[in-house]
């Protein structure tokens, strides 16, 4: 199952919204996190896209395979790569960068940087 949760009620309608056009199933539920999470049914895979190591970190004590999420700062990636890997994850983290060119003079109008990590427990088969 997918659930989706946003604070933010009109974010949380146009999901609502995306879900129903695009017949998808999934739940969306509006609440803030972590303590949303407790009503919820564990999860095998999460995505976190807000909410900081904070969020993570309570993310994480549910047990889930995989967590994605990313970071705006190095020091925050570090915060929640930390983390990941002292609740057992193995962490990968890849730097995204994102340059606008003026065309006109080729040169750099505005840069942009985003850590993506990726938190994966080790295989818990027998």
């Amino acid at each position: 199952a997918v659930i989706a949760v946003d604070s933010d009620p009109d974010a949380l309608g146009r999901t609502t919204a995306a879900v129903r056009r695009f017949g998808v199933q999934a739940q969306t539920v509006h609440g803030v996190a972590p303590h949303v999470l407790e009503d919820l049914p564990e999860p095998d895979v999460v995505r976190v896209g807000g909410g900081g190591a904070a969020v993570v970190s309570a993310v994480a004590d549910r047990r889930p395979e995989r967590i994605v999420t990313h970071a705006a700062t190095r020091d925050a990636a570090e915060l929640i790569g930390r983390d990941l890997s002292e609740h057992g994850y193995a962490v990968e983290c890849a730097l995204l960068q994102s340059v606008e060119l003026d065309t006109r003079a080729w040169r750099e109008e505005k840069r942009t940087v985003a850590f993506l990590l990726s938190g994966r427990l080790p295989d818990r088969s027998p």
